[in-house]
Parts: C-alpha cells; structure tokens; sequence
C-alpha cells in the first residue's frame, strides 16, 4: 500500500501546517490570538496525524474511520480560518490562500472516503455473489 508520506493529501496537510505555523508567528500576543493560534495549529496537525494513523490500518472501516476524523479536523481548520479573517489577525490574502490549500485537502479526503466505501461495497458484492460450491467425493468404502 505504500507509505503515507507518499500520499498527496497528506503532503498537502503538511504544507498548511507550516503556512499556518509561520502566520501565527506573527501575531500579537494577546489571549485571542494565542487560544486560535493554539486552536487552528491543533486541528490542523490532527489532520496529516489521522491521515498517517489511518493509513497504518491498511483498509477497511478503521482505515475509512481515520480518514473521516482528518476531515473533520480540515472542517475545523477552516473554522477557524475564516474566524481569522472575521477578527482580522492576519490579512485576508494570506488566509484565504490558505483556506484554499486547506479546501484541497478536505476535496481529496472526501475523494479517498468515496474511493474506498466504494471499493468495500463492490467486494462485499462480489463476495455475496460468488457461490460457493463444496465438490463432495463418494468414499472407497
């Protein structure tokens, strides 16, 4: 199957964490800026952390279960992106570059989810389908 750092959601999930780690170095430090610098750096990291978990799993439900959690983690992340923009820590240019790298993520994890459900339903069909037949052999006796 590879290896996860292999996969380009995940080394997408990588370059927003460091754009975001390099944006919130910036900021003043105020009580709001530090809880959504700390807020918007955790769901963040969870995302390329779930992806590298799940993919550990191989396939299957766990594998698909991982998945979904990193998406849940990249809906955070662009939670609080937007409330970034809403307050005005940072420019909108700059978030907005990295909703959409962030957008990119949730788009390709959405995908691989879709992917694999798929691919489960067809063997679980394929599998139903098949007849199994036991050949029984009349004994020498």
């Amino acid at each position: 199957m590879g290896d996860y750092r292999d996969l380009i959601f995940y080394q997408k999930a990588r370059e927003v964490v460091k754009g975001i780690n390099d944006l919130i170095k910036t900021w003043p430090k105020t009580m709001q800026a530090q809880e959504i610098s700390r807020q918007v750096f955790r769901s963040d990291m969870s995302i390329g952390a779930n992806i590298a978990e799940g993919h550990g799993r191989h396939e299957g439900s766990e594998y698909i279960h991982y998945l979904i959690i990193a998406q849940g983690s990249a809906n955070e992340t662009d939670h609080w992106l937007h409330a970034i923009i809403d307050i005005g820590l940072s420019p909108k240019e700059r978030i907005e570059n990295l909703i959409h790298q962030n957008n990119e993520v949730r788009r390709m994890l959405t995908s691989s989810i879709h992917t694999l459900r798929s691919k489960q339903t067809n063997r679980n069909a394929r599998e139903e389908a098949t007849p199994y037949i036991a050949e029984i052999q009349p004994s020498d006796e």
